[in-house]
């Protein structure tokens, strides 16, 4: 088998000139990921509400309830009082949320006091469909026989935080199965996710990773909506 000739200084002189032609592109001119610019975006982390029925008057003799201290705790017992729960999940969704976003490099934090002029917001509500098909805010420890939540999830400009995720219907049915029907704000980014109403922290991780990959192809497709 015949041995290839050894490159000429000619040959060597063309691939030194190609390698410097390739190192002195300019930085736009190079492949970015999709996401490079979404990270410099403030993000906050808000509420996910959730209600529940009033806990009912404790009696004296009652023993307080004690939370089972577990490898990876869910994120509430059936034990504990619904509004117990309810608090328990909100927290458990929004410090999950915040992890994960910011293992995924956003500089993120909670929603507490004063927020930045420019950013995005995450906000949700735990609701679920009556009879009649009407989208109810959640009750916790109501009589709905459904096992399942939907979270509606709203991305809101922190240049326009005045805008609701939802409104409370004008017509509100009677009986206290649900809680009120609410008109949903279609005029912002908004998803809709489902979960057992007893979510595993397995679940619970899975809607947040899908919350942040939404919040990352919105703001690649719209990289400067959320700076003006």
């Amino acid at each position: 088998m015949p041995l290839m000739a050894p490159p000429t200084s000619k040959t060597l002189l063309l691939v030194l000139f190609f390698l410097v032609i390739v190192h002195a592109q300019p930085a736009s001119a190079r492949p970015q990921s999709a996401d490079s610019s979404t990270k410099p975006v403030p993000v906050l982390v808000g509420d996910f509400e959730l209600f529940s029925v009033p806990a009912p008057p404790k009696s004296p003799s009652t023993p307080a309830l004690k939370r089972q201290k577990t490898k990876t705790p869910l994120p509430y017992q059936d034990v504990e009082p619904p509004s117990v729960q309810a608090h328990r999940l909100m927290d458990f969704f929004a410090a999950t949320l915040l992890e994960t976003l910011q293992n995924d490099g956003y500089n993120v934090r909670r929603m507490r006091g004063q927020h930045p002029p420019q950013g995005a917001l995450l906000r949700g509500v735990f609701a679920e469909p009556d009879a009649e098909n009407r989208i109810r805010r959640a009750l916790l420890g109501g009589t709905s026989v459904s096992s399942k939540f939907l979270l509606y999830v709203g991305i809101f400009n922190l240049a326009r935080p005045d805008q609701p995720l939802y409104q409370l219907a004008a017509e509100q049915p009677g009986g206290s199965q649900f809680g009120p029907v609410i008109m949903l704000n279609n005029y912002i980014p908004l998803a809709k996710y489902e979960l057992d109403k007893n979510p595993t922290e397995e679940d619970v991780r899975k809607i947040c990773a899908q919350i942040a990959a939404s919040l990352t192809a919105l703001l690649a497709a719209n990289p400067n909506a959320f700076s003006q």
